[in-house]
Parts: C-alpha cells; sequence; structure tokens
C-alpha cells in the first residue's frame, strides 16, 4: 500500500510538470512570466504542497523555470542561463579563492548545489566545467561527474591561480593598500605555495595592471600595489569572505608600504581592454539567443 501511494504521488508531480512544460511550448506561460504561487497550482491540481515542490524541483533542473530568492519563480529566458551560470561560476571561485573550498576538498554533488543555487543541473555542470579548464577543479575522467575536487596546492598551475586569486582579494579588501610592496618571499610567507608559483601570480599582476616592478637597494625585486580598477576574473558581484585562519588573534606579517601611484595612460589602455572583453560577451549571448 506504502508503495502504491508513493507511485501515485511520483505520477502526479510528473503529470503536474508536463503540463507547466506543455503550456510554456504553447506560448501560455512565457519566458520571463512568473509561475503560479505554490498555493495556486495546489488548488489547480488538488496536490499536496510536497507534490508541487517536486514538479517545480524537476523543471528546475530541466531548465524550464529558474527560482529568484524572494520574487517566486518565473519561466526561464536565455539571458537566466548566463546570469545564473556566473552567479554559479563566480561564488565556487570566492570559495576557493577565499578558502571555504580548501585545496583537495571535494565539491558537494551537482544535484545539491543546482538546489543551493536554484539553477538548472547544466549551469552547474558547464560552470564546474569551466573551472576545472581553469585549474581550479579537477575530477576523474572526461567528463564532471559526482566527484569533483578542489585542486591541490601540488599542482603548479592551480598554486599560481590560487596564489594570485587571493592576492586580487587583497587588493579589492583593502589588505593590500594601493603603494604596499610585497615580495615573493613575502608571498609564500602569507599566502603559502612555493617561490616559483608566487613570482608567477605577482608576474600576472603586474601584466594586468594592479603592481609595478621595483628593485629593492640589495638588489632584488619587489613589486608594489598600484590599483586593483580592473581585473581578469569572473565579473560577478559576491560578499567578500575572511580568509581561514586569519582571524582577529593570529598574527599576521605586515607589508612595508612604498608610494606609488598607475600610469593614467596604462589605466586607459586596460579600460579599452575590459569594454571589448564585454562587447565578446555581449556577442556570445547574442549568439546563444539565435540558437
Amino acid at each position: 500500500m506504502g508503495m502504491a501511494a508513493a507511485d501515485e504521488a511520483r505520477l502526479t508531480f510528473e503529470r503536474i510538470a508536463d503540463d507547466l512544460r506543455q503550456q510554456i511550448r504553447d506560448g501560455e506561460l512565457r519566458p520571463g512570466q512568473l509561475l503560479p504561487t505554490q498555493s495556486q497550482l495546489m488548488q489547480t491540481y488538488k496536490a499536496s504542497s510536497l507534490t508541487v515542490q517536486k514538479a517545480i524541483r524537476l523543471l528546475r533542473n530541466e531548465g524550464w523555470v529558474i527560482a529568484r530568492q524572494g520574487r517566486g519563480t518565473f519561466v526561464t529566458r536565455s539571458a537566466d542561463f548566463e546570469d545564473a551560470f556566473e552567479k554559479v561560476a563566480g561564488d565556487l571561485t570566492q570559495q576557493i579563492y577565499s578558502g571555504t573550498l580548501a585545496p583537495g576538498a571535494r565539491l558537494p554533488a551537482r544535484e545539491v548545489l543546482a538546489e543551493h543555487y536554484a539553477v538548472p543541473l547544466n549551469v552547474v555542470t558547464n560552470a564546474i566545467s569551466l573551472l576545472a579548464g581553469n585549474f581550479l577543479l579537477r575530477y576523474p575522467g572526461e567528463l564532471p561527474g559526482d566527484e569533483v575536487y578542489v585542486r591541490d596546492w601540488d599542482d603548479h598551475g592551480f598554486a599560481t591561480q590560487l596564489t594570485h586569486g587571493r592576492l586580487v582579494h587583497k587588493i579589492r579588501d583593502g589588505s593590500l593598500a594601493r603603494g604596499a610592496t610585497v615580495t615573493v618571499d613575502d608571498v609564500v610567507d602569507t599566502i603559502g605555495g612555493d617561490p616559483e608559483s608566487a613570482d608567477q601570480a605577482l608576474t600576472f599582476l603586474t601584466l594586468e595592471g594592479r603592481m609595478k616592478k621595483a628593485h629593492q637597494r640589495n638588489g632584488s625585486m619587489a613589486y608594489v600595489v598600484v590599483g586593483g580598477e580592473f581585473g581578469t576574473e569572473v565579473p560577478v558581484a559576491v560578499q567578500p569572505v575572511d580568509e581561514p585562519d586569519e582571524g582577529p588573534t593570529a598574527p599576521q606579517k605586515e607589508f612595508p608600504a612604498v608610494a606609488g601611484v598607475a600610469d593614467l595612460a596604462y589605466r586607459l589602455e586596460r579600460a579599452l581592454e575590459r569594454i571589448e572583453e564585454l562587447e565578446e560577451r555581449v556577442e556570445r549571448l547574442e549568439g546563444r539567443g539565435a540558437n
């Protein structure tokens, strides 16, 4: 009897999902339109709250609808996929750079992430694929499956990326103020990793216009923070997270400050490059909409 009731409930939520899919196909529910509330769906289909939730979750996982916190569930538009993708990719990247997802840590299952971010499964899969291609994540096999891990410090590509990301984090939150001077040894002492990764990360920051090289009196190379306006990280607004193991009682090494200013022409060049990147993104979005 219990199995029969469970099967009936399963068929009910699938039937609700099928009906809503057809309404979207027929144009009765248009892209961007708010889905009927849970109470309205319960009344329309004479179904329980749990059954309606299962139907909506199924549609969301398939990409038919998208949930917006505090506003309700909407029929998906093409732009929603880009917004959702940037949200997931940006937040996971921030968690890796801040240490919330530590090197070597296993990510939650894709279904759990999809539920957490209220996005379709394919959005999570694509975000994981992007971060794996950027040397932040790894997974067994050729396709992202259930087991996905943050790369380890001994992976040189990841170590460089992580060091770069954490330095960007410090520049943006003011821990490394404009005019502060750092060396490779300073970076290794305060962030971790190896000297080669630290050196490459500092070089990337120099190419991005965030730092400039400065020779010290002893002949060694140092890097001066000159700004943090332009960057190449995923453009998603996220709340900064405190670094792990950096509580108010943890001793931290202070970087000595040295005056320095960014070259105005170089800033303008970087701004134009950023505009070109945004134009390319718009072209990609228009291409996806056409498909």
